[in-house]
């Protein structure tokens, strides 16, 4: 299963990856997590509400091309695989971000319903980069 959400800002990408892309501090952009941290490559963040830890790991990290990836290791999904690409390019409106995730669940019932849901996640991690970015500066 497939999921794909992207969003173009009026920022400039360079600061758009400087936020974006620090994958220690992803927590203080995406409103589903309560906290994270990363240690080496490996990354830990907490759900809000109570929805538990995961541990993913960074298997990519690339400043000039303003992109990485990284897998889910353990957490409280299901998951038989996930991996996801987060990455910021150039726009002539300023920095197109796309967030992309490719996983697969015990069953096809439950990849529709990850889906959905990654996509509100991701939707609104992209609301709140840009409210922090672009309309905060006003």
């Amino acid at each position: 299963m497939q999921v794909n959400e992207s969003r173009v800002i009026a920022a400039d990408p360079a600061t758009v990856w400087k936020v974006g892309g620090d994958t220690a501090n992803v927590a203080d952009w995406i409103p589903a997590l309560e906290s994270s941290y990363q240690r080496g490559d490996v990354r830990y963040t907490t759900f809000a509400g109570g929805g538990g830890e995961a541990v993913e790991r960074i298997v990519e990290h690339d400043d000039r091309k303003r992109r990485y990836v990284y897998d889910y290791v353990s957490g409280p999904l299901a998951l038989e695989s996930y991996r996801s690409v987060f990455a910021v390019v150039d726009h002539p409106d300023g920095a197109r971000i796309t967030w992309d995730a490719e996983f697969r669940c015990a069953s096809a019932e439950e990849d529709i319903a990850l889906a959905q849901s990654i996509s509100e996640i991701y939707r609104a991690a992209l609301d709140e980069l840009e409210n922090r970015l672009v309309h905060d500066r006003l």
